[in-house]
């Protein structure tokens, strides 16, 4: 198969998945299907260990506690700290709360984030709430935009299940623009997109990666572009490329070899990158390097740089990073949110992590999003994304495979909280396969997007990196 890079304008449609599993009935089915006679140290780790990565995945995507404080707590800690923020936020009681499992506690988190985030009801009207008043108003709700659904057929269902109907409906009347693009399909000019995207070498920009630089100097180029060329069949270098106009990309340096998968954000007055590097063949992993400022950064002087060991699965293969969030100074004084895919045996499933003053390395699986993804009947990997901030919101372009190993099966998906609606993607030549998506706001409600088009499942003309322009 033969890798392209591309700039493109979008146009998305909404998936809703008839077939659903609750994800704390996955979770219970986990612990009941557990051997019952097994008191060996590794088991109880193991349990530890999957009930603490679903309660860290629901609290970080709703938004209760700082991503830096909440690595640092137990799975007690994060119980007790569920119990808290649910006492504070509706009427439930501190001695009812306390005798509801983990996963109970989860899924009031999960409707009560939900009828915030839909603006249901107010804060102080929340606050009068218990779950049953949360659960029946998201099911009255359901009604009004499913008409598909009697209000006897949603009390039937589980929570996760509902909360996944409220996101079906919530994330289209919100966010049509962004799950509609038709701007690739329409777009006559290369003044508003851009196929097989290369750079001033003639060579393929895959995965481009995009920063606006803000720096004032006219010398300097208001975009810098991360992005990875092949050198061999199985190997990528890593390329810092710089644009004026996001379409002609001028190359700038090589960050790195054996090394693709990049991600840049600005960070203060320097440059923070995030990459996949294979320095062992099969055994990728996530290495990190900072800049301190633009005139470094295209020299490839880093004053820090990080290799960070895999932690979440035997098999050792993690990557695809994106940079969520960061706090502080520097790396060396601050913490920094990644999101990334580590590869289960069999396909590859979601993570993310925080590094902490520099060294510290804690990650979880994401299994809010891994959950809430094979319901909507992905098979394949879970791979690539990246966030944007709409309005107030973190919303998240998020890749999915529905056939293992079928390159033609990649969807683009619009998630928010943790729960996604499909993206539909045209374009002149009726390509259908999408993936590695990027999106940066380089002026007040206008985007670049970029994606990947496989080989398969599209036409020759269209398959690399397409660039484009979308208005909000």
């Amino acid at each position: 198969m033969k890798l392209f890079t591309f700039i493109l304008l979008i146009n998305f449609t909404n998936l809703t998945s008839s077939k659903s599993l609750n994800i704390i009935d996955k979770a219970q089915y986990f612990f009941s299907h557990s051997d019952p006679d097994s008191d060996s140290k590794l088991h109880k780790i193991t349990v530890e260990k999957t009930e603490k990565d679903l309660l860290i995945s629901i609290i970080i995507h709703s938004k209760w506690v700082d991503f830096s404080s909440i690595v640092k707590m137990t799975t007690h800690d994060l119980r007790v700290l569920l119990i808290t923020q649910l006492n504070i936020r509706t009427s439930e009681t501190i001695k009812y709360l306390n005798n509801k499992t983990n996963h109970e506690l989860s899924s009031y988190c999960l409707v009560y984030t939900f009828i915030k985030t839909a603006a249901i009801r107010t804060e102080s009207e929340l606050k009068a709430m218990n779950f049953e008043d949360l659960r029946n108003s998201l099911i009255i709700e359901n009604s009004k935009y499913l008409d598909i659904e009697t209000i006897e057929t949603l009390q039937a269902l589980a929570t996760k299940k509902l909360v996944q109907l409220g996101y079906s409906w919530y994330l289209p009347k919100n966010y049509n623009s962004f799950i509609n693009f038709d701007e690739l399909q329409n777009s006559t000019s290369n003044l508003h997109s851009k196929f097989k995207l290369k750079d001033d070498l003639g060579r393929e920009m895959n995965v481009i990666k995009i920063v606006k630089t803000i720096e004032i100097d006219s010398n300097k180029f208001s975009y810098l572009g991360l992005y990875h060329i092949r050198v061999s069949k199985d190997n990528f270098n890593l390329q810092l490329a710089g644009s004026n106009d996001l379409f002609n990309w001028s190359f700038i340096t090589e960050i790195d070899d054996n090394a693709h998968q990049g991600d840049i954000v600005k960070w203060n007055n320097g440059y923070l990158l995030a990459y996949e590097e294979d320095k062992i063949q099969g055994a990728n992993n996530i290495a990190l390097k900072y800049y301190k400022d633009y005139s470094n950064l295209i020299l490839n002087h880093s004053i820090y740089n990080k290799h960070l060991n895999t932690s979440i699965h035997k098999f050792g293969v993690e990557g695809t990073p994106d940079i969520r969030k960061v706090t502080g100074d520097s790396p060396l004084n601050g913490n920094i949110l990644i999101g990334f895919h580590y590869y289960d045996g069999a396909v590859d499933n979601l993570a993310m992590g925080v590094l902490q003053n520099g060294e510290t390395w804690t990650t979880w699986k994401n299994v809010l999003v891994v959950s809430n993804l094979r319901d909507q009947n992905f098979k394949g990997n879970i791979g690539s994304r990246k966030g944007f901030h709409c309005h107030g919101k973190t919303l998240t372009l998020q890749e999915a495979r529905l056939i293992k190993g079928d390159w033609s099966s990649w969807k683009i998906m619009l998630g928010l909280n943790g729960y996604f609606t499909e993206v539909s993607i045209s374009t002149p030549k009726g390509s259908i396969s999408f993936a590695n998506p990027s999106i940066t706001e380089i002026e007040a409600n206008k985007y670049a997007v970029s994606l990947f088009l496989p080989s398969e499942g599209n036409h020759y003309s269209e398959n690399g990196e397409v660039i484009f322009l979308k208005n909000k």
